[in-house]
């Protein structure tokens, strides 16, 4: 049996293994409650459309209805439309996104070692938050599964068409989503801006001359993420390119690329004539979701990457602090800055006060809302773990994506005002996806990790029940 056949059979097995305990768990949680929080909204708007009822919209409801239609595009007519179903197709979408992560992992890594790529796609598909949310009629699974068909597609620019049915669906599942598209296209532009001021603007600096084929200019790591370009590099192509006029960087395009940086354009133009037609990026309760500036959920971002990415954290804790004690001016700025934000920018959203049945509010009020220093005495922890992400990242990718994934990061989370978890979810995975090639000890303990995580959450939901007045069912503890 060759290492091909190895890595389908071994893929297959894992699908079908996660789909048969995952659907006992789904069943489980769809014996437990009927309705879970935003279901509310969610279920009434899934069934109305599964019966062609296209006219009915919920005013509560602040996403595009890409979740209601691909329901209808199923039940209805092959299918019953009722509650079980609309949960189940979420759980189908987790399966579907299980199979994305083998093959972008396979796309990064190679083939080389199967087991490695077979296992972290399982563990990306049983990410605690993710996984919970793969059992319930939310948005973020299937607005998950087109995102990573869109960022597939992307990898190798063949099928611009369906670079754009996936770009514009996945937009219609999420608007966030925009974002994301966005980050692939400056990852994109920047790569070519650096490359070809590298081509022909390495004339004017060794009187050498390139081709567009040279090492230099062409992708030279087998991972296909690392493009040794950094932070100078970014400065010496825009010093080059202002200085003639973007001339070379129009003159290096080839047409897949004019085409591929065209489909994005659609996309992004797209999404800018929606905003203004809508008057703002949220669909329905638009009060409750109004743009704030909240730049402490950057720090909370790192928060949830220390819960998640644990065995990422522990491996790199020595060399973080060796990158700390080399850097200690920066260090000490970087404490200040973020006193300086978490002392002025701190906000607090009403949801978050009053929900108990979600994690984030517990958290808050026995840890940020108990006491009045608990947001400064976290900071030690924030800066520690910006330093351990970024020596995570540091030797497998550039300033090409950095950059780019950086400015995205800020605007879908630092202009939220609600503490969600379900937020962080994608600019996680981005990252999960991005760190250096994890060993068979690093992926077995996230393994566990994860598990152990799930079964304590789901043990929760299912035991805990938390009693509002205006429900006449007990409700439970989610992310």
């Amino acid at each position: 049996m060759n290492s091909r056949t190895k890595y389908y059979l071994s893929l297959l097995i894992t699908v079908a293994v996660y789909f048969g305990v995952s659907n006992v768990v789904f069943n489980k949680v769809n014996d437990t409650i009927h309705i879970v929080i935003d279901e509310l909204f969610h279920i009434p708007q899934g069934l109305a459309f599964c019966e062609r009822n296209f006219t009915y919209w919920d005013p509560k409801i602040t996403t595009l209805p890409g979740l209601y239609l691909v329901s209808a595009a199923f039940l209805g007519s092959y299918f019953q439309c009722n509650v079980y179903n609309l949960r189940f197709i979420n759980l189908i979408a987790s399966c579907v996104n299980l199979l994305l992560f083998a093959s972008i992992l396979k796309f990064v890594y190679g083939s080389n070692n199967y087991f490695k790529n077979v296992m972290q796609a399982l563990n990306l598909a049983l990410l605690p938050p993710l996984y919970f949310f793969s059992h319930v009629y939310y948005t973020d699974t299937l607005s998950l599964t087109f995102l990573l068909m869109f960022s597939r597609l992307c990898f190798t620019n063949r099928h611009k068409l369906l670079i754009l049915i996936f770009g514009l669906a996945s937009v219609l599942m999420r608007q966030t989503n925009i974002v994301w598209i966005a980050m692939v296209f400056g990852h994109k532009a920047l790569d070519i801006f650096i490359r070809s001021s590298r081509v022909f603007g390495n004339q004017n600096l060794t009187k050498v001359k390139l081709s567009k084929t040279s090492l230099i200019a062409r992708d030279v790591d087998s991972s296909k993420l690392k493009r040794y370009y950094g932070l100078s590099d970014f400065f010496v192509a825009l010093k080059y390119h202002v200085s003639t006029c973007m001339i070379t960087f129009f003159k290096f395009l080839s047409l897949q690329d004019m085409l591929i940086l065209f489909t994005h354009c659609i996309i992004l133009s797209s999404f800018v004539a929606f905003v203004y037609v809508n008057g703002s990026i949220v669909v329905g309760d638009k009060k409750a979701h109004e743009a704030t500036l909240h730049i402490p959920q950057i720090f909370y971002f790192l928060l949830f990457y220390c819960v998640f990415g644990l065995p990422y954290v522990l491996t790199k804790t020595l060399s973080t602090f060796k990158l700390m004690i080399t850097n200690k001016l920066k260090i000490v700025f970087l404490g200040l800055l973020f006193a300086l934000i978490v002392h002025y920018n701190t906000v607090t959203h009403p949801y978050l006060l009053a929900d108990n049945r979600h994690y984030t509010f517990y958290v808050w009020n026995r840890w940020f809302g108990k006491f009045d220093y608990a947001i400064y005495a976290t900071i030690p922890l924030y800066v520690f773990l910006l330093c351990n992400l970024y020596d995570n990242l540091r030797n497998q990718n550039c300033i090409s994506f950095l950059l780019p994934y950086s400015v995205c990061l800020f605007v879908v989370l630092a202009l939220q005002k609600m503490i969600e978890v379900r937020y962080f979810l994608v600019p996680y995975i981005i990252l999960r996806l991005r760190f250096v090639k994890a060993s068979n000890l690093i992926i077995g303990f996230e393994f566990l990790w994860y598990l152990i995580i799930n079964i304590v959450t789901f043990y929760l939901f299912f035991n805990k029940e938390i009693l509002w007045k205006d429900f006449n069912y007990a409700q439970r503890l989610i992310w």
